[in-house]
């Protein structure tokens, strides 16, 4: 029997995208996939990089939707404090 590591290397390799999915293929609780990913991202196994998308840290003057006059271009009236990227990507490591 494969272990919560072992079945989410498998369903990473297999290209498997969003953690809900490999928690729905692996059988696996989504809090369990979630845990296994950090894990494998501090121990070097995969590698996580942030996207990005959304609010730069600049603020709105930095956003390549910013109207000439540095206001926002998404008809947001600014950036949301302590918004967070929405994607991530994992990239598998070899040993």
């Amino acid at each position: 029997m494969s272990g919560p590591l072992s079945l989410v290397l498998a369903e990473i390799e297999s290209g498997t995208s969003t953690l809900a999915e490999m928690a729905r293929h692996s059988g696996l609780d989504e809090t369990v996939v979630r845990a296994a990913v950090d894990h494998l991202v501090r121990s070097g196994r995969l590698e996580a990089r942030e996207l990005a998308i959304g609010c730069p840290p600049s603020g709105c003057g930095g956003c390549a939707m910013a109207a000439d006059d540095k206001t926002p271009g998404c008809g947001a009236s600014a950036p949301a404090a302590g918004r967070r990227p929405a994607l991530v990507t994992l990239t598998l490591t070899r040993r």
